[in-house]
């Protein structure tokens, strides 16, 4: 409980203040929990925002895998996805934001050495699979990959920020957009 009192407290304040401008004391503080609490459970305020960043990945990634995909119907599982990543990042605005922050922070780019594929929780055997079939362009995985999360991103950012209205057609678009970009 005092642990996702942590990780609860953190994401809200790092989103506001910053990865860098959030002290573990604030942190302690808000969360009501003393200063070694915090670090009974991490040994750094950077594994602490490590963990926390990978919880919410695994959040993301449970969230938008389906059960089964319809290999026939490849296409409209593409879109189901895409869906499916926009819904996480506008329902979830806090986690969204603070994944960006990460993987756009040193912190993201030292995680990025160690883990190639970090920026995008596209299935890879999803995009596999549209090789497979013969679907999408023959080129290494993680650029579909990343031309899908950069683009829902970004999406996203415009529909948080109210800068644009998005109606369910210039989502579909934008959507279409990417599969135009990714298929053969």
């Amino acid at each position: 409980m005092k642990k996702q009192d942590i990780f609860d407290t953190s994401l809200a304040l790092i989103v506001k203040q910053g990865l860098h401008a959030t002290p573990m004391s604030q942190i302690a503080a808000e969360a009501n929990v003393a200063a070694g609490t915090i670090y009974h459970y991490f040994k750094s305020k950077e594994e602490m925002i490590h963990e926390l960043y990978h919880n919410i990945r695994v959040e993301l990634e449970r969230s938008i895998i389906p059960d089964e995909i319809d290999t026939a119907n490849y296409p409209l599982e593409f879109t189901s996805l895409c869906l499916r990543i926009f819904k996480f990042f506008i329902q979830q605005p806090l986690k969204f934001t603070f994944l960006q922050q990460y993987e756009h922070s040193p912190l993201g780019f030292q995680s990025r050495e160690l883990n190639a594929n970090i920026e995008s929780p596209i299935p890879v055997d999803f995009l596999r699979l549209g090789l497979d079939l013969g679907l999408l362009k023959p080129v290494p995985l993680s650029l579909p990959s990343n031309l899908i999360y950069v683009n829902l991103a970004a999406l996203a950012k415009l529909q948080l920020s109210e800068k644009l209205a998005l109606d369910k057609e210039m989502i579909q678009s934008v959507i279409d957009g990417i599969w135009n970009m990714i298929k053969k």
